[in-house]
């Protein structure tokens, strides 16, 4: 779990600060993420489709000006990337809020949109509205996805567990 959290906030740290530069380095604590884990297609499978489910969001945020980024269509790669680092923590470094839906809910009112205003503050990202209301829809959006996301992932690991 430690190097869980551990690779996670590298990655986050050099993906904002270094943008598609630190890509390589990302996809290594990924690749070590996966060879490590214990249901593999589980886990690849809540990867990807955290990572798509992200990067839809964010994109269409993008393209409802909630924030920019110096791209046209999709929000920038290293973004992506970053959406697949997170989604390697759902079953282990942050498994601790598996059991509560308040908890998820709450962790997600708060925490993930001050990802993005330290994100803005290292100017990897630019905020369109005023600080309060970009964190509110964040936080409105967070909310609401994170209790989603641990409701796929169970899914999705219950299904890995019906087929062995």
């Amino acid at each position: 779990m430690w190097l869980n959290i551990l690779g996670f906030n590298i990655s986050w740290l050099g993906l904002v600060l270094y943008g598609n530069s630190f890509i390589v380095i990302a996809l290594l604590w990924l690749g070590i993420h996966f060879y490590k884990a214990n249901q593999r297609q589980a886990e690849l499978s809540l990867i990807v489709v955290v990572s798509i489910i992200g990067i839809v969001i964010d994109t269409v945020l993008m393209h409802l000006n909630i924030f920019t980024f110096n791209t046209v269509y999709f929000i920038p790669l290293w973004l992506m990337v970053l959406w697949a680092c997170f989604a390697a923590t759902l079953h282990h470094s942050l498994s601790f809020l598996a059991k509560s839906k308040a908890l998820q809910f709450t962790c997600g009112l708060l925490f993930p949109p001050l990802s993005y205003v330290a994100g803005a503050n290292l100017h990897a990202v630019t905020f369109t509205y005023e600080l309060f209301t970009t964190y509110m829809i964040l936080s409105i959006i967070w909310a609401l996805l994170m209790v989603s996301l641990f409701v796929l992932k169970d899914k999705i690991y219950a299904t890995e567990r019906d087929h062995d």
